[in-house]
């Protein structure tokens, strides 16, 4: 029984005289509540936790990730799981110690009480001059504003905000170290919040941005995207207006995405909703992807595009044609994914003004309906497809 206790109290020991550092790095690769529960293993574990510089809190299900149409059954027998999930959030950060948090995630589904104050913790992690946030709220309430002081975190580079957030930004702050900003079916105040926020976003490089136009509460008539140091653009509107018509005629919503970016590198649009796009200012566009209703503004924006060396088209007739008038001088990459059948005579005219091009992708397997019904030989060939294309 003596040499029981002594092999007990050796291996205590051990576990007890591990640096802080690697206990740590061990409770970095667990769940947060398997972290929290460590503190029952000895006294060297009670306070490790409490000093994690990443904590992550997820209770919402991974099926149901950026899921803006869920149904909420917003049960009163689930009120006691609601109350357990907010005494956990409240009390753990309350007790969290560490000087600096570098990360700090939060995603709250249905399950979670529409009275707690989130605010709270967000404030808390400003104060510990957190690094990257990522905050999704989506419980069965309206939007919430999040804290002033969020908007004035010098410490904060990356920043996630998704679903039931008031994007609500004060005049008078700003967000010095911010380089990367996802913006996820969130809602905005107005044009002239959104427009002041990107303003005060001095090094800013990347911006992903997801809407669904069929949201109530969307305040946005023109998402103005004014940001000189913006490098990457991801720009997605997913509603497929129910009224739109079935051939290439475009609606006009009211709506529209205006992009004034001198020195962005990468652009993406996915956009059914039938708002139209205008391109103010991007003069060193290397690679787009495009996949729209309609590109009114091709004509204005024919000088920034015709630059580009890559780049991937998800088209219509109607988005196709003019872009065959585009003169692609350094084009040296195209994916065309046709959504008509009538593309091909198109496409030719694209080849002649891509003189470089090297690697050309014509996809349409997905829909057998935008197959050509005829070939008929064309009367010459795209100085591309004869001397410098390798990939076909």
């Amino acid at each position: 029984m003596a040499d029981d206790k002594i092999e007990e109290t050796v291996c205590e020991d051990k576990i007890s005289a591990l640096p802080e550092d690697l206990l740590v790095r061990i409770l970095l690769h667990v769940p947060i509540k398997d972290a929290i529960a460590t503190m029952f293993l000895s006294k060297r574990w009670r306070f490790i936790w409490t000093i994690l510089p990443k904590l992550e809190y997820d209770f919402f299900s991974d099926d149901d990730e950026d899921d803006d149409d869920k149904v909420v059954d917003d049960n009163d027998d689930d009120e006691e799981s609601k109350k357990t999930i907010w005494c956990f959030f409240d009390k753990s950060m309350e007790l969290h110690k560490a000087p600096v948090l570098k990360t700090l995630l939060i995603k709250l589904g249905p399950g979670c009480s529409s009275d707690i104050d989130v605010g709270k913790w967000i404030a808390k992690a400003v104060d510990r001059r957190v690094v990257v946030l990522r905050f999704k709220l989506s419980w069965s309430t309206g939007p919430t504003r999040l804290p002033k002081s969020l908007y004035t975190c010098e410490a904060l580079k990356e920043l996630t905000l998704s679903h039931k957030v008031l994007l609500d930004f004060p005049s008078s702050s700003c967000l010095p170290s911010l380089m990367f900003l996802n913006l996820f079916y969130v809602v905005y105040r107005d044009d002239a919040s959104l427009e002041s926020f990107f303003s005060h976003c001095p090094v800013l490089i990347c911006l992903n941005v997801k809407q669904n136009r069929r949201n109530r509460d969307d305040n946005i008539t023109k998402f103005s995207v004014k940001i000189p140091s913006l490098q990457g653009l991801l720009y997605v509107s997913d509603d497929i207006i129910s009224s739109l018509p079935d051939d290439d005629e475009v609606v006009d919503t009211g709506k529209c995405l205006a992009i004034d970016t001198p020195g962005l590198l990468y652009f993406s649009i996915t956009d059914h909703s039938g708002d139209s796009c205008s391109i103010e200012n991007m003069p060193c566009l290397e690679d787009a992807s495009i996949d729209v209703k309609s590109f009114s503004d091709i004509d204005k924006s024919k000088t920034y595009l015709s630059a580009v060396r890559s780049l991937v088209l998800h088209t219509t007739d109607q988005v196709l044609l003019p872009f065959s008038t585009v003169k692609f001088s350094r084009l040296i990459k195209l994916r065309i994914y046709p959504d008509r059948s009538d593309w091909l005579e198109a496409l030719l005219l694209l080849l002649k003004n891509a003189p470089k091009l090297k690697d050309l992708l014509v996809d349409y397997a997905f829909n057998t309906d935008v197959a050509p019904s005829s070939w008929n030989q064309p009367s010459s060939i795209a100085g591309c497809l004869s001397s410098h294309l390798e990939f076909f």
